[in-house]
């Protein structure tokens, strides 16, 4: 197969390829949008209570007072609020299940916000207040053990120092105040008598931080009752909708060019055809919708942009004749159907014959043919007629008067073997026969891939050139075509691009007939 040689793209293509996809992109985010805003209203609203707490130091200082909480403290109090065991308090003190909890800073403070979400806004709001309180009766409790473990230990220090400094007294009223022995016990009582006192001081102390940091938490202002819902969020919901429906849209978008490949410019046709000569650009032209698919647009708009192209195009084809010694006889033909090579038959064929050219327009199309169309002519006999020999060249002519310097052979009845008339010597045979009273013979064959016709037709022409029709043709099926036609050494001269957007055009052509019934390609 011939290889199809890739551009590679810009910043703008891709950007065209978005404004081409335009309305897929805008349907996938007006769907998300309107989803998200459905399954929102699809919702329960959820209320949102917040209670602010300080959070309160409980580690007191060596010589009393507390110290400052620090970053390390406060995360660490964060955590504790959500905690299984102040969860538990919670649902004691609700006679139910403790909702989840969230707990965040305010700025780098040592005040947070304390918030319970639910779809009952009375009872978020008594919630919040709830893991508040137990949040300060767990750290009251626990502080509260703590110290009555330091002060039971304390007592129990202060009652052993009391009884060895009774006793020692006791020893020193016994005994003479000369005695050896007063001097000593003199002393060890001092020292008892100052444990004695620091333990005293102590206690007191203890009693003191007890009443100054008993909780480690302050409310600063109660959850209260509010109307507005933190869930869903609708205005939140839909533009995030529509970012995500942009992204996959443009992403859908993408995807798609990528696995699209038909024809969209010359540079793209001039790739794929391994560099043949592109021998004219054929636009299309404004109000064509209004017109019949028959319509002959070089004689009935000859000062249209589509009429001066099929003028640049006769020039092109003319100076291939020029080069070659024998170019009488031109297949016109194209991949698939409906890429406009009838069409480019006819307006080529009348341009000629306008310019003096004595021009014979043959229709090999024996399966769905379409030249008679154009010009309202017979078809009870034409080429499929000599060629099964039941009429004479001569007899199947169609002349015009307003156009003296063209004939028309149309295709004839549709027989039961278009392939075996048309791969018959009688067909090369009635080309020679045109080429003694004609400067070009226009050949109309069926599209190559569907059927073996045209590769017949492509081995007793003089040369060839393939019709691909913008936005339709598929750059597989013009490589695929090529390959068919080089296979039997076809002389493919050139290409031409039809139906393609330039400024200010609207419409195109239209469809030229269908060749469906024909099959599909490999």
């Amino acid at each position: 197969m011939l290889a199809v040689e890739t551009e590679e793209k810009s910043f703008l293509d891709y950007l065209n390829v978005i404004w081409r996809r335009k309305y897929l992109i805008i349907a996938i985010v007006v769907a998300l949008v309107a989803l998200s805003i459905g399954v929102d209203d699809a919702r329960a609203k959820v209320y949102g209570a917040p209670a602010i707490m300080q959070l309160v130091s409980q580690n007191v200082a060596q010589g009393g007072g507390a110290i400052e909480l620090s970053t390390t403290d406060i995360a660490t109090d964060i955590q504790l609020i959500s905690s299984a065991a102040v969860k538990a308090i919670v649902t004691a003190n609700l006679n139910q299940p403790a909702p989840n909890v969230a707990v965040s800073e305010v700025g780098l403070t040592a005040v947070v916000n304390v918030s319970v979400s639910s779809t009952n806004l009375d009872f978020a709001v008594r919630a919040a207040n709830e893991y508040v309180n137990a949040y300060i009766q767990f750290t009251t409790q626990r502080y509260a053990q703590q110290t009555k473990h330091q002060e039971t230990a304390l007592t129990t220090q202060r009652a052993t120092l009391e009884s060895e400094i009774s006793t020692i007294e006791q020893q020193i009223a016994a005994s003479t105040p000369s005695s050896s022995s007063n001097s000593g016990l003199t002393t060890e009582l001092q020292v008892y008598a100052a444990q004695l006192e620091q333990v005293n001081t102590s206690l007191s102390q203890l009693q003191l931080d007890q009443t100054l940091v008993a909780s480690g938490g302050l409310l600063v202002t109660p959850a209260t009752a509010s109307n507005v819902s933190v869930s869903p969020k609708r205005t939140t919901d839909a533009v995030l909708g529509a970012f995500l429906g942009l992204i996959i849209g443009i992403g859908l978008a993408l995807l798609l060019d990528f696995l699209d490949d038909r024809i969209r410019s010359k540079e793209h046709l001039h790739a794929v055809t391994s560099r043949l000569p592109l021998l004219g650009e054929i636009p299309k032209f404004d109000n064509w919708k209004h017109h019949s698919d028959t319509s002959i647009v070089a004689a009935e708009r000859p000062k249209s942009a589509a009429a001066e192209a099929y003028r640049s195009l006769r020039t092109a084809i003319q100076f291939i004749g020029f080069d070659s010694e024998r170019a009488q006889v031109i297949q016109i033909t194209s991949p698939m159907e409906s890429e406009g090579k009838t069409t480019t038959v006819i307006d080529l064929a009348v341009t000629m014959a306008s310019s003096g050219t004595r021009v014979a327009i043959v229709s090999c199309d024996l399966r769905k043919p379409g030249i008679h169309k154009f010009f309202k002519t017979d078809n009870s006999k034409g080429l499929s007629s000599v060629l099964g020999g039941t009429e004479t060249l001569q007899s199947v002519f169609v002349a015009f008067e307003e156009l003296p310097n063209l004939i028309c052979i149309p295709s004839g009845p549709i027989p039961p073997n278009p392939s075996e008339l048309l791969g018959s010597t009688r067909l090369s045979d009635i080309f020679e026969a045109l080429r003694a009273t004609n400067d070009v013979i226009l050949v109309d064959s069926p599209p190559v891939l569907p059927v073996t016709d045209a590769i017949v037709v492509a081995q007793v022409v003089d040369f060839v050139v393939l019709v691909a029709r913008a936005e339709l043709s598929h750059a597989r099926a013009v490589s695929r075509a090529l390959e068919l036609l080089s296979n039997v050494d076809a002389p493919v001269r050139g290409v031409i691009l039809n139906a393609v957007e330039v400024e200010r055009s609207r419409r195109g052509y239209g469809r030229y007939g269908a060749y469906g019934n024909y099959g599909s390609y490999a």
